[in-house]
């Protein structure tokens, strides 16, 4: 009698998560971001000592496929990649399940929409296929895309968190004024000042995409922390208090400048974005119940 359990302690969905995590712990950046958007099946078949000639004798051959993005088959499906995620595949799965991990493999997944975050992405790889690799270790080092994929994925949160905190603000903002909240709220001058003229540039620049229908899309994520602070009668209910809300969206506002400008932030400061991102959004989301 066997053993092994022959049975997944994960969903298909945990495997996933745990391969990206792994490829991060390896600095494999490219590959874990070219995976985002993906998932995986595992597949049993046959006893593993006589698929392909290596294996426990009662343990099961195994096959993981990563269903991916059409544009980024042509740089996953290659020999070294495979055996990379074949290793960390045959790591994840304990081994009293009693799978031996024999080959991964990739299929093309078109249920999917894929948005323009990946065809730029993608198209950053055909271009840098064009280049000779002594050019492009001088222009583009591997380092610096490594860094790309590491603060593009600080700047989702970032994203996230901002946008949501508008709605949160305008939501709160129209229970107690109505559609017209804008014209009764309090807003620094300066703040005001440069709304109106970015409202203007907008209106001028057509070929631009419009932020919103809002007019706190034009505002700054400090901003936000102002606005606020300057209404504080009608969002202290929401909050412990303003120590507890302003400072992080302030914190936040810094990060995402110095990301604006094409620097790193460490990682003390992404795990700060993280913990920042779910105690404010597990807080502002009592105004939608």
């Amino acid at each position: 009698m066997s053993s092994f359990t022959y049975s997944l302690p994960f969903t298909n969905e945990k495997f996933l998560e745990g391969i990206i995590f792994e490829l991060k712990r390896s600095t494999e950046y490219e590959t874990a971001h070219l995976l985002r958007g993906a998932s995986v099946t595992i597949s049993a078949d046959g006893y593993s000592y006589y698929a392909g000639g290596w294996g426990r004798h009662d343990a099961y051959a195994t096959y993981v496929t990563f269903y991916i993005a059409p544009h980024n088959i042509d740089s996953l499906d290659n020999d070294k990649t495979k055996r990379l995620l074949r290793d960390i595949c045959g790591k994840l799965i304990p081994d009293d399940v009693g799978y031996d991990v024999k080959n991964v493999s990739f299929n093309i997944d078109l249920s999917k929409d894929f948005e323009l975050e990946d065809d730029l992405i993608a198209d950053l790889e055909r271009q840098s296929d064009q280049v000779s690799g002594k050019i492009l270790s001088k222009i583009l080092p591997q380092d610096v895309k490594d860094k790309g994929y590491q603060m593009s994925e600080v700047y989702t949160y970032l994203y996230a968190v901002e946008n949501s905190i508008r709605l949160f603000i305008e939501e709160v903002c129209k229970k107690k004024y109505g559609a017209n909240y804008f014209d009764k709220i309090s807003i620094p001058s300066a703040t005001q000042k440069t709304l109106d003229q970015r409202i203007a540039d907008a209106n001028s620049k057509k070929w631009l995409s419009v932020r919103g229908d809002s007019k706190l899309f034009y505002l700054d994520f400090k901003d936000l922390a102002t606005i606020i602070n300057n209404n504080w009668d009608i969002f202290k209910d929401y909050f412990p208090s303003q120590d507890f809300i302003i400072p992080k969206i302030k914190e936040m506002a810094d990060c995402r400048n110095l990301i604006a400008h094409n620097s790193l932030i460490d990682e003390t400061e992404r795990n700060v974005i993280k913990t920042y991102y779910n105690v404010i959004l597990k807080q502002i989301s009592s105004v939608f119940n």
